[in-house]
């Protein structure tokens, strides 16, 4: 018995340590302390193959929050991830996949060997595990009735929502599935930038002070992205890819990038060279992929969106008819001029709906990280 007891301690004096690393990230005290808590909890079922949002209720923090946390975790080899897949058929669920390349395009049931395509949103799934070299946990943490009754309880984290965290494609970059594979996304929000008159301002302002600017610009889109739940893919020239889960947070997050360009544009004499953002949003399926060793996203709906920020002529957001039954910030009229067209586009063979939406002068400080 003494020598359990002296096992439990070091075991929680070794959490409690691991834990403390997550300052360098500034992660607050007092939600590393329910961080602490949660890993030493006597019930083991919790930290095998736990569901993010059982981790964010305990945590008191929101989802997002909640991955950040875990992604940090992870980083610092507190905990595992694993990509969970649901067999769409008898409902088993497969743990063989502990990391993302060990994904294929199609996934086999070792259960009832049905045969379907790795569908990011509904099959694929993430969770945590305390990493073994700081608690072994016993065998009877793996309680499929407890998890099953958990992700009736709270629903499942899904594997894009993952892929759709700033902070994981930042701290993980490789970490992508194998080359000639490909991920199901069956709803993704894809918003692409760019800046007008480029030209004009790296000759007007010089290379380096357009350059510099140029490199705020991105820095403002960036928290922008993060702070509605979206991600950039990529930066091309002086533009930006991003993708978001949701259309909502996607035309949020352009509402907020035009007014946060409006009052950067402020600072600047009326006769200088403004910065115009031009925004194009389309919504709908395509596949991820690894491309030049990084997660990224490629089919119609890509496309789509590319050639929708085309029809952008700055200081606006045009956007297509996909995100009209998902996106509330469409219902709040006090905050743009909105109005529709329909437009050719190349590679379409059918004129697209699309709506141009002319955000309103605001003066709103800018967004903080």
């Amino acid at each position: 018995m003494l020598k359990l007891f002296t096992s439990n301690r070091q075991t929680n004096n070794a959490i409690a340590q691991a834990v403390k690393s997550l300052s360098q990230y500034e992660i607050d005290i007092r939600v590393q302390e329910h961080f602490i808590t949660f890993l030493q909890n006597p019930d083991s079922r919790s930290l095998y193959h736990a569901n993010p949002r059982l981790i964010a209720e305990q945590l008191q923090l929101s989802e997002r929050d909640t991955l950040k946390l875990l992604v940090v975790a992870l980083k610092e080899g507190i905990v595992t991830l694993n990509w969970d897949i649901q067999c769409p058929m008898c409902q088993g669920v497969d743990f063989a996949a502990t990391q993302l390349g060990k994904l294929k395009s199609f996934h086999v049931c070792p259960v009832c060997r049905h045969k379907h395509q790795s569908d990011a949103d509904h099959q694929v799934r993430v969770t945590f595990s305390i990493d073994e070299r700081l608690r072994s946990l016993p065998q009877e943490a793996n309680d499929p009735e407890f998890r099953n009754q958990i992700d009736a309880q709270y629903g499942v984290v899904s594997g894009h929502r993952l892929l759709t965290l700033q902070m994981f494609r930042e701290l993980f970059p490789r970490e992508t599935i194998p080359p000639n594979e490909s991920l199901l996304i069956r709803q993704v929000t894809i918003l692409f930038t760019d800046l007008a008159g480029s030209t004009a301002l790296y000759s007007q302002r010089g290379d380096s002070q357009a350059y510099s600017l140029v490199r705020q610009h991105f820095n403002l889109l960036f928290q922008i992205v993060d702070r509605h739940n979206g991600a950039v893919i990529k930066t091309i020239g002086d533009a930006i890819m991003a993708s978001f889960t949701s259309p909502d947070d996607g035309l949020k997050a352009a509402i907020a990038m035009q007014e946060a360009m409006q009052y950067f544009n402020q600072q600047f004499e009326s006769t200088d060279p403004q910065l115009i953002l031009k925004i194009g949003i389309h919504a709908g399926a395509c596949i991820s992929v690894n491309l030049n060793d990084r997660s990224d996203y490629f089919g119609t709906t890509v496309n789509t969106a590319a050639r929708v920020e085309g029809l952008s002529q700055g200081n606006d957001i045009v956007f297509t008819e996909s995100l009209l039954s998902y996106a509330e910030a469409i219902t709040n009229p006090n905050n743009y001029h909105l109005y529709k067209s329909s437009a050719n586009l190349k590679g379409l063979s059918e004129p697209l709906t699309v709506f141009h939406m002319n955000v309103s002068s605001i003066t709103h400080p800018l967004p903080s990280n």
